[in-house]
């Protein structure tokens, strides 16, 4: 996350629940002790909705508060675990980006999961990246974001636990359902 805070300063507006929007690009504010995502800074910097926030010069503001960047979270998992599941089924993009309940849709979650496990386990970086490509174009910005970072191999950190431990649970307990619908698409991947 830290190239975020490299160049020109960057006019941001909370989305609110912990993520700010920068020119395309949602960034998630978690508190610390809480998994890590993504495309985020753990900190306990609340931007509320429709507030304005700054992004340069190695520091992100606001409300008046200033974040640095603080040590660098690799979020790319190292796979030790394999996951068994029927393969008949390949989730389509255009069919679950944008669909179902919670901050992030369920599709989009699952999409995610599946889009990381074609990286992590087979190395089909160009498909994932049409596969989140399609998906960011029809759902929410935050989404979009997760995606394109699941493209590259990039997971919240209860993915971790599952993939380099064979720990299911932090995984399975993580948001109100997106946990169990990353799970589900890195089982189709495997």
């Amino acid at each position: 996350m830290l190239p975020l805070f490299e160049g020109p300063t960057r006019r941001g507006l909370g989305l609110g629940g912990g993520h700010i929007a920068f020119d395309g690009f949602a960034l998630s504010l978690t508190r610390p002790g809480h998994p890590r995502m993504p495309n985020g800074v753990e900190s306990d910097l609340v931007a509320e909705r429709g507030q304005l926030c700054w992004l340069s010069d190695e520091r992100l503001e606001a409300g008046g508060r200033v974040v640095l960047p603080g040590p660098a979270w690799d979020p790319v998992p190292t796979p030790r675990v394999h996951l068994l599941v029927d393969p008949r089924f390949s989730p389509r993009a255009d069919q679950l980006a944008g669909r179902g309940g919670g901050l992030t849709p369920s599709g989009d979650d699952l999409l995610c999961g599946y889009a990381a496990g074609l990286v992590l386990w087979h190395g089909r970086s160009a498909e994932a990246a049409a596969i989140a490509g399609t998906a960011a174009a029809l759902t929410t910005l935050l989404s979009g974001t997760l995606l394109r970072h699941a493209a590259r191999g990039e997971l919240p950190e209860p993915a971790h636990a599952l993939l380099e431990r064979g720990d299911p649970e932090p995984l399975r307990s993580f948001g109100h359902s997106s946990g169990r619908a990353i799970l589900l698409g890195l089982a189709l991947a495997c």
